[in-house]
């Protein structure tokens, strides 16, 4: 019996992209951009570290995960939920490689640091997931 293993390797299909409509943009980004304004006026007004902690917030996730269920699914909206959890993980990598290396180390290579946390993070937690949960990674299941 031939073997059946999910096929859990990332991959890229542009030929998708020219099913996004324009609506789509501007209700993912617009969502975005209010968002983002308003953890920067929480900054402004109340504190930069406490503005800072919404600075975090997924921008475009929410309208984003809408739109998928929408038009593709459920399924597809619980898969990019998932993978949002999974950039979280790897956002506090970012943020708490940034907290620890600047100051101390020039900007340049402090942003870069972070980067390769964040990175390094993203894709050790996929590669933990496709082995814990296999089908949840399967692009046969897309």
């Amino acid at each position: 019996m031939p073997d059946q293993s999910p096929d859990v390797r990332p991959g890229l299909d542009f030929s998708r992209l020219g099913n996004v409509r324009l609506k789509d943009y501007v209700v993912r980004f617009g969502l975005g951009a209010t968002i983002s304004v308003c953890a920067a006026l929480l900054g402004q007004v109340v504190s930069v570290r406490f503005g800072g902690v919404f600075l975090a917030a997924p921008a475009i996730l929410p309208a984003s995960l809408t739109l998928i269920q929408e038009e593709e699914g459920t399924r597809q909206a619980d898969r990019n939920a998932i993978g949002a959890v999974l950039g979280g993980g790897a956002l506090t990598v970012f943020a708490g490689v940034g907290e620890f290396a600047f100051g101390r180390v020039p900007a340049g290579v402090a942003l870069l640091l972070a980067v390769i946390g964040w990175v390094g993070a993203a894709l050790l937690l996929y590669v933990l997931l496709a082995a814990l949960r296999p089908d949840d990674c399967d692009r046969a299941r897309d």
